[in-house]
C-alpha cells in the first residue's frame, strides 16, 4: 500500500524545478493529476484541491491531452500508453453505466517536493468510457519516443492550455457535500 502525506516528501516523482500538470494512468485503474508549482501559494492548493472545476480530453496527433481548471489555475499534460514499460497491460475497463475511475489529484511544492494536498474525486462514465476509446487508439498506432515528443512540442507551440480546455471534450468535477481535501490518502499498488 502507498501512502501520501501532507507535508512529506512526494513519493511518486522527483518533481523539484518542474512547473505544471502531469498525468498518469496506471494499470490498476487509476488516474492521477500531479499538479506542481514552485512555492505553491495557499490560494493555488486550495483551488486545486477544492475547486469543483473541469478537466478535458483532447487528442492530436495520437497524443492525449488531460486538461483541467481549477478556477484561475490551468493545465495540460500529454498522455501516451508507449510511454509505459508495459503497455501492454494498459487497459482501461469498460465501467458500468453510473460509475468511472477515480482521479486522484496531488498538490506538490515543487521547489521542495513536499506534498501539500490531495484529493480523490470520481471520474464519470463518460469520461472513462472516452478514455479508454482513445487508449484503445493509441494502442492500434506504432509508438515512437520522438515523434510523441515533435507531436507534443507541436501542439503547445499552436495552442495554450485555455485553448487546448476550450477545444477539449470537457467533464464537470464535482465536490460532494463534506469532502474535503485529504491529509493521508492511501491506495494499493
Amino acid at each position: 500500500m502507498m501512502v501520501f502525506k501532507a507535508g512529506e516528501q512526494y513519493p511518486l516523482a522527483d518533481t523539484r524545478g518542474k512547473q505544471g500538470f502531469f498525468f498518469d494512468y496506471s494499470e490498476d485503474n487509476i488516474a492521477k493529476l500531479t499538479c506542481c508549482f514552485p512555492n505553491m501559494t495557499k490560494r493555488e492548493s486550495d483551488l486545486i484541491l477544492e475547486e469543483h472545476g473541469t478537466v478535458g480530453l483532447f487528442m492530436y496527433q495520437g497524443v492525449i491531452f488531460f486538461t483541467a481548471k481549477f478556477g484561475p489555475v490551468d493545465g495540460d499534460a500529454a498522455y501516451h500508453i508507449g510511454m509505459h514499460e508495459h503497455p501492454e497491460q494498459i487497459t482501461v475497463e469498460n465501467p458500468p453505466d453510473g460509475t468511472g475511475m477515480p482521479l486522484y489529484i496531488f498538490a506538490v511544492d515543487s521547489a521542495t517536493n513536499i506534498l501539500i494536498g490531495t484529493r480523490l474525486c470520481g471520474l464519470g462514465t463518460r469520461f472513462t468510457r472516452d478514455f479508454r476509446k482513445m487508449t484503445e487508439e493509441q494502442r492500434r498506432m506504432t509508438f515512437d519516443e520522438p515523434t510523441f515528443i515533435q507531436s507534443v512540442m507541436e501542439c503547445q507551440n499552436r495552442w495554450t492550455t485555455k485553448d487546448l480546455h476550450r477545444m477539449a471534450t470537457t467533464y464537470k468535477l464535482g465536490t460532494k457535500e463534506g469532502e474535503h481535501p485529504l491529509d493521508v490518502l492511501e491506495f494499493p499498488h
